[in-house]
Parts: structure tokens; C-alpha cells; sequence
């Protein structure tokens, strides 16, 4: 079994599970996470949620995610040897211990969670019986951090300088690098505030101060077509933003073939213009 990259349907997940069919391969699809409730993300920050590992996310850069959010990765449920109990590590990234859990078909015993205190809600079992939780500090995976070269762990350093980075580990500064809402960025406007995508109404004088800048040339081709046929493009598409760095100067042609701009060959002018050129664009 291969863990997906990216999050699937769950009714196709539930499904699957009662078909006893094996996960679907990878995705190269865009990685859109559902949101977390509210009761969820109490859940996450204290003992956390058991869910089944094919709903986790391998995200690209090695991380793991549960929903909109990043995860730490743990087994709760630890069972007696000898009457000794060997606590889990937590885990931050897919592994080589997660892939070869995950290849053994053992993924559904882990719990996602976000709690950055370090102590795991963990129940240990004797003899096949569930006996009382209780809250551990666990370390975490020295193959996360191999795997992310986090803090410049590799292998290839020396075992007391290895150490000497799980023990410094902190689950507040890992998700300082790799944020727990995978919400990067939120929007700058709302409706109200956003403003309409038209062209200012100093853009005409903005227009021509850059095309005399550019010595009325073309910017893609080099062209110096008639005035008519000289444009200026934004190119982030927002007509209103008259940055230098998001102004283009583009003849007709090369403006035509810009993305979403395919429009522009259907007018009488660029017909003209190609008819003027002999653009190729």
C-alpha cells in the first residue's frame, strides 16, 4: 500500500475500507484540505484524533497534514513486552519508519495532533486489556528529522550530536517553520473592501510615461509597432496596480498570447496588426 499525497473523498475512503481494497495511488491534482471544526481542533491540541492513516497527508514538503492543518503523528495504544513498556516516538514527517508501517499495513493505529507541550495522551494495554491513560513526554523520530534535515540532523554526524538535536527539539519552533494552518495567507480584501479590478484613472499618463520609458518598443518581441498596437500589460491581471514591476510594455501580438488574453485575436485590430507584422504570435 502507498500512501496518497493527497487528500481523497471519504465516502471513496469508506468504501474502500469495506471492499478490503488497497489505496489508490498518488494525485497530481491541486491539494485542497477540508476545514476543521471547532470541536477537532480542541481535540488536536489536547489528546488528539485517531484516524485512519489514508487520511493523512504527505505534504510536499515532507510534512505531515490532517485536514487544513499540520500534524505530529503518534501511536497511542502501547501494549506490554515482558512487563515493560517501550515508549513511541512522535513523528513530523513521513518517514522511513511511517512507509514501512504504512507498507505493513499498520497505519490505522496512529494518532494525529498538534498539542506543543511534548506529553502524549498514551493507553497502554497488558495483556490485551486497556488499561488507565496517562500523559508522556515521547521524543521525537530521529528519521523525521533525518528526513527533513531539521536543525542539520543527517545521519552522517556523530551520535552525540545527534542527540544533543532530539533533545533540543520543540514542537513550537517546527511549526514556527512549517505552520500548523495551512492557510498561509489570508485574503487582503473582502467584498466590500476589495477593489474592482478596473484601470485607475491616472493609468493613461502611468501608460504612456512607460512606453516612453521603453523607448516604444516591445518588451517580448522588439518590435516598435504604431502606437494603437503598443500596450501596457499588467501582469498579475489587477488592472489597478500600477507597480513598475507588475507593468509590462507588450505590442498587440505579444499581448494577445499572454494568459487569458486569447480574446484579443478575435478583434479587427490584431487582424490588422498581423496583416501590418507578419507577427507569428
Amino acid at each position: 500500500m502507498k500512501l496518497p499525497d493527497f487528500t481523497h473523498d471519504k465516502a471513496l475512503l469508506a468504501l474502500r475500507r469495506e471492499m478490503g481494497a488497497d489505496a489508490p495511488g498518488d494525485f497530481s491534482t491541486t491539494f485542497r484540505p477540508n476545514s476543521l471544526t471547532h470541536d477537532e481542533l480542541e481535540k488536536l491540541g489536547n489528546a488528539g484524533i485517531e484516524v485512519f492513516f489514508d487520511e493523512i497527508t504527505r505534504l510536499e514538503d515532507g510534512t505531515l497534514a490532517y485536514k487544513d492543518s499540520r500534524v505530529l503523528v503518534y501511536i497511542r495504544d502501547v501494549s506490554t513486552y515482558g512487563g515493560d513498556f517501550s515508549m513511541p516516538r512522535f513523528h513530523v514527517a513521513f518517514c522511513s519508519t511511517l512507509q514501512q508501517m504504512f507498507g505493513n499495513d499498520r497505519g490505522d493505529r496512529y494518532v494525529v495532533a498538534t498539542k506543543e507541550s511534548g506529553d502524549f495522551f498514551i493507553q497502554k494495554i497488558v495483556n490485551g486489556r486497556k488499561q488507565s491513560g496517562s500523559w508522556e513526554r515521547l521524543n521525537v523520530c530521529q528519521n523525521c528529522l533525518n528526513a527533513l534535515s531539521f536543525d542539520g540532523f543527517s545521519y552522517s554526524i556523530a551520535k552525540r550530536a545527534r542527540a544533543n538535536i532530539v533533545s533540543r527539539f520543540s514542537i513550537p519552533r517546527f511549526f514556527e517553520k512549517y505552520p500548523q494552518s495551512l492557510h498561509l495567507r489570508k485574503p487582503s480584501h473582502d467584498y466590500i473592501s476589495a477593489p474592482t479590478n478596473e484601470y485607475t484613472d491616472d493609468f493613461d499618463q502611468i501608460s504612456q510615461q512607460l512606453k516612453s520609458a521603453r523607448g516604444y518598443r516591445c518588451q517580448d518581441c522588439g518590435k516598435i509597432p504604431e502606437s494603437k498596437y503598443l500596450h501596457v500589460h499588467h501582469l498579475n491581471g489587477q488592472k489597478h496596480d500600477n507597480r513598475p514591476e507588475n507593468l509590462r510594455v507588450l505590442c498587440l501580438g505579444c499581448h494577445a498570447s499572454m494568459p487569458m488574453h486569447h480574446h484579443m485575436k478575435r478583434t479587427a485590430d490584431f487582424k490588422e496588426f498581423q496583416r501590418k507584422h507578419h507577427s507569428s504570435k
